[in-house]
């Protein structure tokens, strides 16, 4: 896989995962990765990125769309948020 160029849709799966994980989920965090075309330690590093700029974590440089998305969907209950993240499990 090539360096993959993140869109706010894969931005918004890993700030789920950053929220709440994999629990409840048809899947797991490598199949997740895979099927978005990720490689699975970037997709671990995107969600430790939301870690620390909760304040939770070590990792710096957020990217400008990664700070907008955890703004955007910091206050949205989990079912929204799955729903907006993971819409083909409606």
């Amino acid at each position: 896989m090539d360096k993959h160029n993140w869109s706010e849709a894969d931005d918004l799966v890993a700030f789920y995962l950053y929220r709440f994980g994999t629990e409840g989920l048809p899947f797991d965090l490598p199949t997740i990765a895979e099927q978005r075309g990720i490689k699975e330690g970037s997709l671990k590093m995107r969600i430790s990125n939301f870690k620390a700029y909760a304040g939770a974590g070590s990792l710096g440089n957020i990217a400008r769309q990664s700070v907008q998305v955890f703004e955007r969907y910091k206050n949205v209950h989990q079912t929204e948020l799955r729903s907006r993240a993971f819409p083909e499990l409606k």
